[in-house]
């Protein structure tokens, strides 16, 4: 590793997505030739992957699953009404002793509990489980 490709690195991690040609230009190669680079950069294990970084992490810092048992409404009538709640991102029907869950984000424990308190309240749900995700492992 020379000192292109330590001047194409820092550039990569200040933005991983910068245009060849934008590198090429700031190092003084040719696009191909910074294209290669990156390709062995990569092939060795000294380019790991790309990411990105989110405008606003606290916004997604707390998300659960809430379990939902209906009582006398059917999951078609509570659906429409939990899915337009600010930080449901998934709302489906499954068997067994539940009939619902729902995935949910929030920026805080406090609108965690909220957004649960708003799905408890609508009219034809019965109880309300909240199982918070501590851990992502995929």
């Amino acid at each position: 590793m020379d000192t292109i490709d330590r001047k194409l690195l820092q550039l990569l991690k200040t933005d991983s997505r910068m245009p060849l040609k934008t590198l090429a230009a700031s190092v003084g190669l040719a696009r191909s030739t910074v294209q290669e680079r990156i390709r062995k950069l990569e092939e060795k294990g000294i380019i790991r992957g790309y990411t990105i970084s989110v405008a606003d992490p606290e916004q997604s810092k707390f998300e659960a699953y809430l379990w939902i048992r209906t009582g006398s409404a059917t999951c078609a009538a509570i659906a429409p009404k939990v899915a337009c709640l600010e930080g449901v991102l998934q709302c489906r029907s499954i068997s067994g002793d539940r009939d619902m869950v729902l995935l949910v984000r929030s920026p805080s424990l406090e609108a965690l509990a909220e957004l649960r308190n708003c799905v408890a309240a609508i009219d034809g749900v019965a109880t309300v489980e909240t199982h918070p995700v501590l851990k992502d492992w995929i």
